[in-house]
């Protein structure tokens, strides 16, 4: 699956892939090409993308809270 993201979709498309790694041990590997300030993100497996979404719906203010914490500095 390929995909063409802007500075801030790549922001929280990497949050998203950190919290499936932590939370839920689940990996997913990619290439990224950048290209000005776009993103061509490569997913390099065969990926339930429903039952990823239904893992990141369990946290909704997973993105907020995010940016919160680095908007911190933490």
């Amino acid at each position: 699956m390929k995909a063409v993201l802007t500075k801030e979709e790549y922001k929280e498309f990497n949050i998203y892939v950190d919290f499936l790694k932590e939370k839920h041990d689940i990996n997913i590997p990619h290439t990224v090409e950048s290209n000005g300030d776009k993103f061509l993100i490569e997913i390099l497996e065969d990926i339930d993308v429903n039952k990823l979404d239904n893992l990141l719906d369990i946290d909704d203010d997973l993105l907020y809270n995010a940016t919160q914490t680095n908007a911190k500095g933490g």
